[in-house]
């Protein structure tokens, strides 16, 4: 198994200074806030920090999409809004100056209203994701940065602890259907929101106050998916390009550590490597600044992998 081992940083000068400590991974996936694309000065900022910590040569860079849109509305792929246009063309833009292999957008169309969750309105929201996808695959392929869309979980908190559905973006159907409607666009592979998804198939009760869960139950029910977590990526098919790596447990666990969660990682993870040359570690820490369930889950995944570094 050759595949690479990345971590999740926020390109800050602590995140950065953090996550290039030895044991260097072979990579990062920078998630960008909008605040890292506010304007060419933020975004100057983020080129100048990167160019200081002298990267080596072969060191890969992926990119993630902000949460929320230039206009401060959630981003939409539905939406086709000038404010989500504008963060495309930014997103693109700074992935090729700072030589990205790759750009993620996420597969979501944000809803507080659960009733929002209808056979019919995803079709409708499916066929209008298609545009703004294909303009985003457009402007990284002539920059020469590979276009992905990622699966999100069944409840979004959105980095603000709320609670959001969305119509699209859960089954690998979604993924697949925008694929083959976009011209050289991929996937990005996430494993704790792909388990939280089969959770919810699977009929997991977890309470939490304030939220009928019924809608959601019965629109994951309704439609045609996977059972398990190796369906989920096999129905992939070639179309991932990285894979994202942490554990999940419940229907709100996203991002738990390696091996805390409904996750056999140590069994997954070989699978996912034989077929995807890019793995980003991407468990939440309870300091954004210092890597430790990320460096637990590099070690164990070298580990895994027969590799000391």
């Amino acid at each position: 198994m050759s595949a690479q081992i990345l971590l999740k940083a926020r390109p800050t000068e602590m995140q950065l200074a953090d996550r290039l400590q030895a044991p260097r991974p072979d990579g990062l996936e920078l998630y960008l806030d909008t605040a890292d694309l506010a304007d060419a000065a933020a975004m100057e900022g983020v080129v100048a920090r990167l160019d200081r910590c002298a990267l080596p040569a072969g060191f890969t860079l992926l990119v993630e999409g902000p949460i929320r849109s230039l206009d401060g509305e959630f981003f939409d792929l539905s939406r086709d809004s000038e404010a989500d246009r504008e963060l495309s063309r930014r997103l693109v833009d700074l992935s090729r100056r700072i030589g990205a292999l790759g750009a993620n957008i996420h597969a979501i169309a944000p809803n507080a209203d659960p009733r929002s969750l209808t056979i019919e309105h995803r079709s409708e929201i499916l066929r209008r994701a298609i545009g703004p996808a294909r303009f985003f695959a457009d402007l990284a392929l002539a920059a020469d940065v590979v276009p992905t869309v990622e699966n999100i979980p069944p409840i979004s908190r959105m980095r603000e602890h709320g609670f959001y559905y969305s119509a699209i973006g859960m089954p690998p159907r979604d993924l697949t259907e925008l694929v083959a409607a976009v011209p050289g666009l991929q996937v990005v592979f996430d494993t704790s929101h792909a388990q939280l998804y089969l959770n919810v198939r699977r009929g997991v009760e977890e309470r939490v106050d304030g939220l009928d869960l019924g809608p959601l139950r019965r629109f994951v029910a309704d439609l045609p998916g996977p059972a398990t977590l190796d369906e989920y990526f096999d129905a992939l098919g070639d179309s991932v390009f990285w894979c994202q790596v942490s554990n999940a447990g419940g229907l709100l666990g996203e991002g738990l550590p390696y091996g805390e969660g409904d996750l056999d990682l140590d069994r997954i993870v070989p699978r996912l490597a034989d077929r995807v040359p890019r793995l980003v570690i991407e468990t939440l820490e309870p300091d954004h600044d210092r890597a430790v369930f990320m460096r637990d889950a590099q070690a164990r995944i070298l580990q895994v992998f027969g590799r000391t570094s």
